[in-house]
């Protein structure tokens, strides 16, 4: 299956997981700060889901799976450790809807890659299912080099941008000053705070 990556809001959409183990609590993990409605259809729950369905962080419906259990959903995702009810649910899913299948990627037309956030900085890793482990391991590694300190950074770059669109800078100053600050050198927060009175002194004294 030949993906292309892609930032998705779902928020106050519903997606719906099947599926109440160890595999849908590693997919319901990444949703649960989409702010999407998100219902679990599954006989059982692991205590942990539990918990999320008694905090009221998802929706639980406590029964075996069946194809109007989907057939609103804006996102199905397949996770049992059946085989057999993950075909159910691939088979049933509505034309045109996003489908993902924990046991088979191609067998859908998305998929969860691993990622890690920063702030507004969010950085996704696949490996189009040849290797989850490798995955793993460079998402581990690029969460090192960008570390904490990129989530005010990237606040600042967000900042500088706005602030640069008030100024009469022309459009080549503007160019320039958004290529000086990715500089390593404002990663300094003392830089940082430079530049945006700068910017701020500017805007205010035209």
């Amino acid at each position: 299956m030949s993906l292309i990556p892609i930032m998705l809001s779902l928020k106050g959409k519903k997606v719906v997981v099947v599926g109440g183990g160890k595999v849908a609590k590693r997919k319901i993990d990444s949703l649960l700060m989409s702010k999407a409605q998100l219902t679990v259809v599954s006989p059982k729950l692991t205590d942990e889901l539990n918990s999320y369905y008694e905090t009221g962080r998802i929706e639980w419906k406590q029964k075996n799976f069946t194809p109007a259990d989907i057939e609103e959903a804006f996102l199905i995702v397949a996770a049992t450790n059946s085989e057999s009810v993950n075909h159910d649910v691939i088979k049933a899913a509505p034309d045109g809807r996003l489908l993902n299948a924990a046991s088979k990627v191609q067998d859908g037309n998305i998929s969860f890659p691993a990622h890690f956030s920063r702030g507004r900085l969010t950085i996704a890793i696949s490996t189009a299912g040849a290797s989850p482990l490798f995955a793993k391991k460079v998402k581990k590694e690029l969460s090192c080099q960008y570390d904490e300190k990129y989530e005010q950074y990237l606040d600042f770059l967000f900042d500088i941008r706005h602030l640069l669109k008030k100024t009469n800078f022309s459009s080549e100053e503007k160019n320039n000053c958004l290529r000086e600050v990715l500089s390593n050198t404002y990663l300094d927060t003392q830089k940082q705070k430079d530049m945006l009175y700068c910017m701020e002194h500017h805007k205010t004294s035209k």
